[in-house]
């Protein structure tokens, strides 16, 4: 009879730990992409959720360029805060595991 393959929690865990460094890396890339500086003018769409209305609410197609720009760098921004919280309670998970 074929025997069930092992699993190692610390190996996976170790894994899930890498692959928030490795998102988290993608996410600092492409933030280092983006402008990040609100000019005046726009500053009050931002933190905006719904982004399609905001870009609807521009005439001028360079600012609407910008603000989208803008809009996906707080998004990015917010991943890279969602990835750094998980990547913190897998390593917690992880240190109980190897202690």
């Amino acid at each position: 009879m074929p025997t069930e393959p092992t699993i190692d929690p610390i190996a996976l865990r170790e894994a899930e730990v890498a692959q928030y460094d490795q998102n988290i890396a993608l996410y600092t890339t492409i933030l280092g992409t983006l402008p990040t500086e609100w000019p005046a003018r726009l500053e009050h769409f931002k933190g905006r959720k719904d982004h399609q209305q905001a870009v609807a609410e521009v005439d001028d197609l360079d600012d609407v360029e910008l603000l989208a720009q803008l809009l996906y760098s707080e998004q990015v921004k917010a991943s890279i805060r969602a990835e750094k919280l998980e990547r913190t309670k897998a390593a917690a998970i992880l240190a109980a595991l190897k202690a």
